[in-house]
């Protein structure tokens, strides 16, 4: 696929828009609005280039990512077109959400504020922040959609540091103290918008290590975000300085998972290993040793999909120096041998 196939790829409408834009024609010549009964509602909804097939409602209006991420197996995030001349509704789901407006401009709410996104404007809206968005014309739109998981991976592992990601992955997973958005006005950078399309075509044509490639391109165009727009984005700040303590002790585990003891942790903080016990289980919902195995086996789970690794190789980088205790620790939490669990998703792999 070439770059000028995919903008027409991008551009073309799909049944369900072309749907939604004649009857907006017909309702603005006051003509009866019955355009529902000539297109069948399976062509309508059937998945055309980045568009999904249509999102079944729900009465709460709040998506969890299972609805999604079904239609994209072993990827780590999903990139899809938002649907034009569609009726916008307020909802909220449990992953982030990062807008990448490609071109034109559009209306969206978020909580009570509305908001007018134009070409190159970048928003990042963090899980359970009820927001619209209203497309009612030709404009391009499509929305990185990161599951906390992932998108914590990026900010205590990959992209870890003082930067807005993080602030806003602490504030709204870890803190009470929920950031509606972020906004970056890049003005179309070209640069940006190479590496976005660039994540559209691996997306669509799923040629070998394709998943490889989009996580690749994806902190890419995070971190050339960063660098060039971080300075003038609409940013929240931790206020509180107990704040950034937590985010470092977070971080630090991150980085020593492998080796570190509650002792020298607490040390490191300068708190007793109760209090420090107690902020983690505040934290995080576990006890210092269990969210030490949650690093450990989602580690392990990494190494085993995303490498060719030896099992006692990956045990030693997981922490483990004995390769029979890596095993049994393994097989207790996810219930097979890590072997075994590597030839069961190996079909995902490729």
């Amino acid at each position: 696929m070439t770059r000028d196939e995919l903008m027409k790829t991008l551009h073309d409408y799909t049944p369900w828009e072309l749907l939604h834009r004649n009857r907006r024609q017909d309702a603005q010549n006051m003509e009866p609005v019955n355009q529902s009964l000539e297109v069948p509602v399976t062509d309508a909804e059937k998945n055309t280039g980045l568009h999904l097939p249509q999102i079944p409602d729900l009465d709460n209006n709040t998506f969890s990512s299972d609805i999604f991420f079904c239609h994209a197996p072993g990827q780590h995030y999903m990139i899809v077109q938002h649907d034009r001349y569609t009726p916008g509704t307020m909802h909220r789901h449990d992953f982030f959400e990062l807008q990448v407006c490609i071109e034109g401009e559009f209306m969206q709410q978020i909580n009570s504020k509305r908001l007018q996104m134009h070409s190159g404007d970048i928003c990042l809206i963090p899980p359970m922040v009820s927001h619209l968005v209203d497309i009612q014309n030709y404009t391009i739109l499509v929305n990185l959609l990161i599951p906390e998981k992932h998108f914590k991976n990026i900010c205590l592992s990959q992209l870890h540091g003082d930067n807005v990601l993080s602030k806003v992955f602490m504030g709204n997973v870890y803190y009470n103290s929920v950031n509606d958005y972020v906004i970056f006005h890049t003005n179309g950078n070209p640069s940006i918008m190479d590496i976005v399309l660039s994540i559209c075509q691996e997306s669509l044509e799923k040629k070998p290590y394709y998943i490889y490639m989009m996580d690749t391109e994806l902190l890419l165009f995070l971190g050339v975000l960063l660098r060039n727009y971080e300075s003038t984005c609409e940013l929240p700040q931790i206020h509180r300085k107990q704040d950034g303590i937590n985010y470092g002790i977070l971080q630090y585990i991150e980085e020593n998972y492998q080796h570190i003891s509650l002792q020298e942790l607490a040390d490191k903080f300068h708190y007793t290993p109760q209090h420090m016990s107690s902020l983690l289980k505040e934290l995080t919902g576990f006890n210092f040793s269990r969210y030490i195995l949650e690093k450990r086996m989602q580690a392990a789970q990494d190494y085993l999909l995303n490498t060719t690794l030896k099992i006692k190789d990956i045990s030693i980088v997981c922490g483990y120096q004995n390769q029979e205790h890596f095993i049994r620790t393994f097989r207790k939490y996810y219930g097979t041998t890590p072997i075994d669990y590597r030839n069961q998703h190996r079909t995902s792999i490729s």
